[in-house]
């Protein structure tokens, strides 16, 4: 049974409530999330994600993404593949800037399977600071008389997108007042004054829920040959792309931190060692899968070295669990390098 249909005075007006309720919150989390439910309940988008991006140049890094699961499932329902799906995304944010902001912009691309089964949606939108956004949104039924991904669909979005945006402004500038306090400059990870707090608040949310926690210490391999060959400029950014590969490979709850120099550290909530073994193997192959700085040097090989300790077979304290992690690191920096060890779990006295 298909969805009820609704007049568009209705739905503009339901549109409009939504929007007041997003305002409610300056917490970008909320505000992406309340966004997405109202087109999902409203619209009738089956799949949808909301998408913050930085463009630096070539690179364009997802700061943040939220959503009912829209790459997912595109990629199952529509034939689409997340690599296709990434290169959709990626096309259109240069493209954004040739249009007006709205839906106009993207525009709804019908998708065939043998016959017409729904539509992708990509609508680019203008944030603040260097930050640009993009709507990705899915629905099974695409005709003009479906209800979904329609022509009112769109005349209802290009209305209301502006003011959705908006709010989705004010949340990202509370959110970059915040990231200037905790966040590295360089790197965009988090710095070491957010490191030491937010580690002892997940000690003691471990302690309290008896859940295990893990730490990942890692150094960069051949750093300093990059410093001394290339200069510090291209040395800042291998930092930069190694801190990437890093955000990249681990989970939303996760934190990366550059604890100093070419040092870095996983938070990893509720993991144990074995887990944050997994989490450090994929890390490491990032880092040493592909050359670094290929474009300005022809290539350059950067690898690290990992050490792991969790909560609480390798320590019971925040000054233990980073000593623990340390020691481990630093044997692996000392002998092999590129690989990864476990510290020496605790003696447990009867």
């Amino acid at each position: 049974m298909g969805k009820s249909k609704r007049s568009p005075a209705g739905l503009e007006l339901t549109l409009y409530r939504d929007l007041a309720r997003t305002f409610r919150s300056f917490d970008l989390n909320t505000v992406a999330e309340e966004v997405l439910e109202s087109l999902r309940r409203t619209l009738g988008v089956d799949y949808g994600s909301l998408l913050i991006l930085s463009d630096h140049g070539q690179y364009v890094e997802r700061l943040f993404r939220t959503g009912f699961g829209a790459e997912r499932h595109v990629a199952d329902r529509f034939g689409l593949t997340k690599l296709e799906i990434e290169s959709l995304v990626r096309d259109m944010i240069p493209k954004y800037k040739e249009f007006p902001p709205g839906p106009a912009a993207g525009g709804s691309v019908p998708l065939v399977d043998g016959h017409h089964i729904g539509a992708l949606a990509m609508l680019p939108f203008q944030l603040v600071y260097e930050y640009d956004g993009l709507l990705l949104l899915a629905s099974k039924h695409g005709e003009p008389d479906d209800a979904g991904l329609n022509r009112e669909s769109f005349r209802l979005l290009e209305a209301t997108l502006p003011d959705f945006a908006f709010s989705i402004k004010n949340a990202l500038t509370v959110r970059r007042m915040t990231d200037l306090i905790t966040k590295d400059d360089l790197t965009l990870s988090y710095n070491r004054r957010f490191f030491e707090e937010h580690l002892a608040q997940e000690i003691e949310r471990a302690r309290r829920y008896n859940s295990p926690l893990s730490l990942i210490f890692l150094d960069l391999d051949g750093l300093r040959e990059v410093n001394t060959r290339f200069g510090h400029a291209m040395g800042s950014r291998t930092l930069q792309e190694a801190a990437a590969r890093i955000m990249n490979a681990v989970r939303t709850i996760d934190k990366v931190v550059r604890y100093g120099g070419d040092e870095f550290c996983v938070i990893l909530p509720e993991t144990d060692w074995k887990g944050a073994m997994e989490v450090a193997e994929r890390i490491r192959q990032r880092l040493a899968g592909a050359p670094f700085l290929l474009d300005e040097t022809g290539g350059i090989e950067i690898t690290g070295s990992f050490g792991v300790a969790s909560f609480p077979t390798h320590a019971l304290t925040k000054e233990e669990l980073i000593k623990r992690a340390d020691e481990a690191m630093y044997h692996i920096k000392t002998q092999s390098k590129n690989d990864i060890r476990v510290a020496q779990p605790l003696k447990r006295f009867p």
